[in-house]
């Protein structure tokens, strides 16, 4: 499975390229994330931290982590609302739907925010979740190993960056003077004698 992770990027990964501006996430892919997140998290596993969640090529969510003593239901519910506030605020749009159940306090573990989960994304189509989290995660990827066309901070690729052993570019005589009005020539007519 280490192989697997490894191909995978993280949550923080998201996070960090998301609020960046370097690719898009919609409120909906958001809530499709932490959907996914309260799914596979241990319920009594303690808070859910953005390094331990990975987001694999397929759309796959796994949430990885070192037991701690003592850790309880609602502070894994808190951690995850808490997530999707993050997502929502990074993405830059929201819904008053996922809106709410960001904020709203815990109510009884993860089962609970699941579904108040699911109720916000009416109609539920977790195939087309886990396609849009596979996109999401190659993007996410290319931008952090440095690939294809959000890998570069800069507007001007480098193809349009002059060599330094180039050529100068050659100078253009100016064109000739055209007729300013349609009725006058461009340039002294002859007639003949």
């Amino acid at each position: 499975m280490a192989s697997a992770l490894d191909a995978s990027v993280t949550l923080e990964d998201v996070l960090t390229v998301v609020a960046a501006k370097r690719v898009p996430l919609a409120p909906e892919l958001a809530g499709y994330l932490v959907l996914e997140v309260a799914d596979g998290a241990d319920p009594m596993g303690g808070a859910v931290e953005p390094r331990s969640v990975f987001i694999g090529d397929e759309g796959s969510v796994a949430v990885v982590r070192a037991r701690r003593a003592e850790p309880s239901a609602q502070d894994a519910e808190a951690s995850a609302r808490s997530l999707l506030a993050r997502l929502l605020e990074a993405g830059g749009s929201t819904t008053p739907a996922l809106t709410a159940t960001s904020r709203r306090r815990s109510t009884g573990g993860l089962r609970a925010l699941a579904t108040e989960i699911e109720s916000a994304l009416i109609p539920v189509n977790r195939a087309a979740g886990r396609r849009a989290l596979a996109r999401l995660a190659r993007e996410v990827k290319r931008v952090t190993q440095g690939v294809g066309r959000n890998a570069t901070a800069s507007p001007v690729s480098r193809r349009d960056e002059p060599r330094a052993d180039a050529p100068a570019a050659p100078t253009r005589e100016p064109a000739p003077r055209h007729a300013e009005r349609w009725d006058e020539p461009a340039s002294p007519l002859l007639v003949p004698d």
